[in-house]
């Protein structure tokens, strides 16, 4: 078996020359067709494998991807020059995927269609083959277009595999994607929408360091597909599902600080929030908008209609449309913001800076590291989550009385769990439903407390809102539909302690 260690992008079809102009190489030129194959209830990408015959110059070839023999940018291959068209089913028992498949039978999915030009790059040592391929895949009658950059190491340094990787992103805009053509073909064949695999699995018995990797590689999976969701198509759940993956990959630097602590992963850390930031204001508007300001607009029209509607009730429909149109005026701006942090050369740097510190950051070779690396994670794991457990129990105590700043420091603490809780529980197998106890527990904490944290941002929001267009109408609406807030906040905060009785209650997995 052969190992890869690649990296891919995303590229738009008009930087294809400036690409090559910064590759110095030896240069082929192939037209590859493949054709993918899997079982009739597609056990095959279940089990984490593509598997195509592709036509080529050097004639026609079987090849057995894994998903991951190491993680996200290090995969399992198996290939053979095969006769006919379809797969040779004794090339592939011997190999992982037979037990897979047992004797199914294999029928086509989708096709490829690809003009692939390599160069064989020579760079510090080390030997990079930068492999741009164009096309398109092809399912029934659906197509979708491939423009990619793929650069895998051959020899040598794996950062010098990063290195070249950025210089190219300094003169051309280089999405790194952690989807293959294979889970792209599927996504097309099936109607489904491209996404990032599922959560990583950690072994029992696997280390720190391994953990961290395959924890880390699938958080950059999360951060990379819902960046080019948005970028497809911006709306509040894309904005919210990419504010939350930079959030939890930045959590999860936090829970592995004992190997996360250099510089790098500092400059890393300091991005994601950065990103986050940036999607603030969006993700900010967009629940204003679907928890207060769209159910008034329902509530007042839904009132009995009458011949003479009276003039207070006209001014309050007046006064909710112009604060719907500052609204809509400040949510439109704050999408441009995130559609522009998005679109930044600083967000792919960010990517390609998470890429390199995961899969070859300092953490993974200094020697006063190694037995950090190399302890056992469920027991690395246990100690992190007693830590905030412990801190959250503390802190908590006296809730109720907590100042909103405060309560918002403790939420953070209990997503900050939660997310260590997702990412590690699979470590502990003897407990599922404890695990899923605890989850709960901790997500109802969670949830709880962020309804008061947005109780305690609305008069703000909507005050700036309303100051922001001049309209008296729109400034009075924003006062009437933040009105109430200490009655309200009561109430959330006797739920916000009962989540916490629950969560002290909540029996440990680990």
């Amino acid at each position: 078996m052969d190992h890869e260690i690649e990296l891919k992008f995303l590229i738009a079809p008009e930087s294809s020359n400036a690409i090559l102009a910064r590759l110095e190489g030896r240069e082929a030129v192939r037209q590859l067709d493949a054709t993918y194959f899997d079982t009739v209830d597609h056990a095959l990408r279940k089990a984490g494998f593509g598997l195509r015959i592709r036509d080529g110059e050097n004639g026609r070839k079987q090849t057995l991807k894994s998903a991951s023999s190491g993680g996200v940018f290090a995969r399992g291959e198996w290939e053979n020059a095969v006769a006919g068209p379809e797969p040779d089913r004794e090339l592939l028992a011997k190999t992982p995927a037979a037990q897979v498949i047992n004797g199914d039978a294999l029928a086509p999915v989708f096709a490829t269609n690809v003009r692939r030009v390599t160069r064989l790059v020579e760079r510090d040592g080390a030997t990079i083959e930068a492999a741009l391929d164009q096309g398109e895949l092809l399912a029934d009658d659906r197509r979708a277009a491939v423009s990619e950059l793929e650069l895998e190491l051959k020899a040598g340094a794996p950062r010098v595999l990063f290195d070249l990787a950025r210089d190219l992103a300094a003169h051309a805009p280089l999405r790194l994607s952690l989807v293959s053509k294979a889970e792209r073909g599927y996504a097309l064949a099936l109607g489904e929408p491209e996404g990032p695999r599922a959560e990583a699995s950690l072994k029992p018995d696997a280390t720190t360091g391994e953990a961290l990797q395959a924890l880390g590689r699938a958080a950059l999976d999360r951060l990379c597909a819902a960046a080019e969701a948005l970028r497809a198509r911006p709306g509040p759940e894309r904005v919210h599902r990419l504010r939350v993956a930079a959030r939890r990959f930045r959590a999860l630097l936090s829970t592995f600080k004992a190997l996360a602590g250099d510089p790098a992963a500092l400059h890393v850390k300091a991005e994601l929030k950065w990103l986050a930031d940036a999607l603030g204001a969006a993700r900010g508007l967009d629940v204003f908008i679907a928890d207060v300001w769209r159910p008034a607009v329902e509530r007042q029209t839904a009132q009995e209609p009458s011949e003479d509607p009276g003039e207070a009730v006209q001014d309050e429909a007046r006064a909710l449309a112009a604060f719907g149109k500052a609204l809509l005026a400040a949510q439109t701006e704050a999408y441009a913001k995130a559609d522009s942090a998005v679109d930044s050369a600083r967000f792919r740097a960010l990517a390609i800076d998470a890429a390199a510190w995961l899969e070859a950051g300092a953490w993974t070779t200094d020697a006063r590291l190694k037995k950090r690396r190399e302890k056992p994670a469920a027991a690395f794991a246990a100690k992190a989550l007693d830590k905030r457990r412990r801190r959250i129990r503390k802190d908590g105590r006296d809730l109720i009385s907590l100042s909103p700043e405060d309560r918002h420091h403790l939420r953070i603490r209990g997503k900050k769990l939660r997310y260590a809780v997702e990412d590690l529980g699979g470590l502990f197998p003897d407990h599922p439903k404890r695990l899923a106890g605890f989850v709960e527990a901790t997500k109802d904490l969670q949830d709880a407390l962020g309804l008061l944290n947005d109780l305690a941002g609305r008069e703000a929001l909507a005050r700036e809102v309303a100051l922001s267009c001049d309209d008296p109408e729109a400034a009075f609406a924003a006062g009437r539909l933040t009105a109430g807030g200490a009655e309200h906040e009561a109430e959330l905060l006797a739920d916000a302690q009962g989540a916490y009785v629950s969560f002290v209650e909540a029996k440990r997995f680990w």
